[in-house]
């Protein structure tokens, strides 16, 4: 049996040369997609070293925990939530017996309506007080008329006893008796008018006092408002309450803790960064969150700021490094990590779980952050 024609041969490696290189053009695709997206997704140690990532499991979730004390003192008559109960804002979490307080602020209602009842009583005594002084106003006009007529009737009589047989010396002598009494009365009607304005003027001191008395008596009621309003204690937000601390029946006095509302779902992550992560960190870079308790939710966010200072410069008890040998060690700075809504939030990612955060300090330019000049070198 004879071959065919050498021209129609294939060659024996073609196939296999074509197979590989369809492999190897593959295997590159896939190293360019998985070095794109290994970002994120590749392993890294606790804290890393790349440039681009810094990865720190020294982070936790963090939100507004409100505890909530009784501002007034008495017992409780209800505990309406249970533990761990979903609550909105103004929900009633506790209340205190408001029988006494309600006392309290009738008889301060009652006080204001009688210090009102007095400025009340004040003005009509300054209205007749106005009419004494017109009444003594009136006494001096009329004085001061008699008075004139009595002159003029002097007057008259003397001129008759000098100039005609019908004036005589007594009748001169009535008209200067009723002159002088007139004058009297005048100096009497004077005195009873500035009297009289002295009273009124002190009237007007006594609607001061009474005006800053029914002041008092609203504020006392206010309290006394406010007081009863306090037996009432609401939640400050929408939340999750944690263990009731009081039961009904039991006495609270000023200031003791009744219960502690935490806000949910705002919540953020405070990633403590070494402070040698911190080179290329800025406002607005995106971040990655891995919750402990949940590996599979996958959580984003963005830097939002940091603290001023080091984790050292808020402890109670800073340490002295001004003496001794110094012993150097790396300072951690808390970062604010905002996080982008997740229905997880609230229902189950709470404050206080561990996460491992993740932040790309390429992911995002920062045009509000102010130009990062390195530190001259020092050789201390």
């Amino acid at each position: 049996m004879t071959d065919g024609p050498r021209g129609e041969q294939r060659p024996a490696g073609s196939g296999a040369i074509l197979s590989i290189l369809a492999v190897a053009c593959a295997g590159f695709l896939a190293w360019q997609l998985i070095g794109s997206d290994g970002r994120w997704t590749r392993p890294a140690h606790s804290e890393t070293t790349n440039d681009a990532l810094q990865t720190t499991e020294d982070a936790f979730i963090a939100g507004d925990v409100t505890p909530l004390s009784a501002k007034v003192s008495g017992l409780i008559k209800s505990v309406p939530v249970k533990d761990f109960q979903p609550v909105k804002k103004g929900d009633l979490v506790a209340e205190i017996d408001p029988s006494d307080y309600d006392a309290a602020l009738a008889q301060a209602q009652a006080n204001v309506v009688s210090a009102k009842a007095n400025l009340a009583n004040l003005a009509n005594q300054k209205a007749a007080q106005r009419s004494l002084v017109r009444q003594a106003q009136a006494g001096i006009d009329a004085a001061q008329a008699d008075l004139e007529r009595f002159n003029l009737e002097e007057k008259r009589q003397r001129e008759l006893l000098k100039s005609s047989d019908i004036g005589t010396t007594q009748r001169v002598e009535q008209a200067v008796n009723s002159a002088k009494r007139s004058s009297a009365q005048m100096v009497l009607s004077s005195a009873q008018l500035d009297q009289q304005k002295t009273i009124l003027a002190s009237l007007d001191t006594v609607q001061v006092q009474l005006e800053a008395q029914v002041r008092a008596a609203e504020a006392v009621a206010t309290g006394a408002q406010n007081n009863l309003n306090s037996t009432r204690i609401l939640s400050p937000a929408d939340g999750i309450v944690g263990q009731r601390q009081v039961r009904p029946g039991q006495f609270v006095s000023v200031g003791s803790p009744v219960i502690t509302v935490v806000s949910l779902p705002d919540i953020w992550v405070i990633a403590n960064l070494k402070e040698t992560q911190m080179t290329n960190v800025r406002s607005g870079q995106p971040a990655r969150i891995t919750v402990d308790a949940f590996p599979d939710l996958k959580v984003t966010g963005h830097v939002e700021s940091w603290a001023p200072g080091t984790g050292k410069i808020f402890a109670p008890q800073a340490p002295d490094t001004a003496t001794g040998n110094l012993t150097k060690v790396v300072q951690r700075v808390p970062v604010k990590i905002a996080l982008d809504q997740n229905p997880a939030f609230g229902t189950l990612v709470r404050p206080g779980m561990s996460v491992k955060a993740t932040i790309d300090t390429e992911g995002a330019p920062n045009a509000t952050a102010a130009t990062f000049d390195p530190p001259a070198t020092s050789t201390r």
